[in-house]
């Protein structure tokens, strides 16, 4: 077990039971057991916890755990894939901690949740106000999602190499948020047709449960900008530039 990580059961340290290789079976211990995972480290204290077990009074133990610990702190909880939060201080986390503990008989209903922005938030990543002021981005920095007559469907032409896809997923045109069909790709793509008619960026802020390429399934928040595609008429199809960003969305 890595120096500086303790298991809490029932609000009490406790040493896990080990698998046959010597080492907690985080996943049974986290999925069916209940346990809370608190490890300090160099990047400050993170509570690692499933929303679904009942682990209430070992919560509360963290809550007075990282209150001593040091940051910054990250909560990595689980309700229906792995969600990751980060506060600068203790309090704060400790605040968000207590929040969590009462929303645990919440059960998301939504995989993908989209809001538009305001395109005078302040927040726009450089990147993104680029691209809205210039109404276009550079090839490296988007993906092109073109219109396929036969299924109906945008797909994904291309990836840029600096891409968020290309930085978490690779550029494999089969990898997650690249396949057309599943319940992301429906919530996204509903933009496509009124950008690639009006010619008119949209911006927006998303939160989306997605199957990481380790196979977890992972919360991810970012801040999007579609484009038209200058492509000229014989290709229906848009340009899409996002980052990695705090959103103004909250599932829990």
């Amino acid at each position: 077990m890595p120096a500086g990580t303790i298991w809490v059961h029932k609000a009490e340290v406790t040493p896990p039971p080990l698998g046959s290789d010597g080492l907690p079976d985080e996943r049974d211990l986290l999925y069916r057991q209940g346990y809370v995972k608190i490890t300090e480290d160099a990047g400050g204290t993170t509570v690692k916890w499933t929303m679904f077990t009942p682990n209430w009074a070992s919560l509360y133990f963290a809550i007075e755990h990282i209150l001593n610990s040091p940051g910054p702190y990250h909560l990595n909880y689980y309700s229906a894939g792995w969600f990751q939060e980060r506060f600068e201080l203790a309090s704060d986390a400790a605040d968000r901690l207590t929040q969590l503990i009462y929303k645990s008989d919440i059960h998301l209903s939504r995989t993908v949740y989209i809001q538009p922005a305001s395109e005078n938030n302040p927040r726009v990543p450089p990147l993104l106000r680029a691209a809205l002021d210039a109404n276009e981005i550079d090839e490296d920095h988007s993906v092109d999602c073109i219109f396929d007559q036969q299924s109906q469907k945008f797909r994904v032409q291309r990836v840029g190499s600096e891409s968020t896809i290309a930085k978490l997923w690779g550029m494999s045109p089969v990898s997650y948020p690249c396949l057309t069909g599943h319940s992301y790709d429906q919530a996204v793509s509903r933009i496509y047709p009124e950008v690639s008619r009006t010619g008119d960026a949209h911006y927006d802020h998303i939160y989306a449960a997605m199957t990481s390429p380790n196979g977890e399934i992972v919360w991810v928040p970012y801040q999007r900008v579609v484009l038209p595609l200058r492509g000229g008429r014989s290709k229906k199809g848009v340009r899409i530039v996002t980052e990695l960003a705090r959103v103004d969305i909250s599932p829990l």
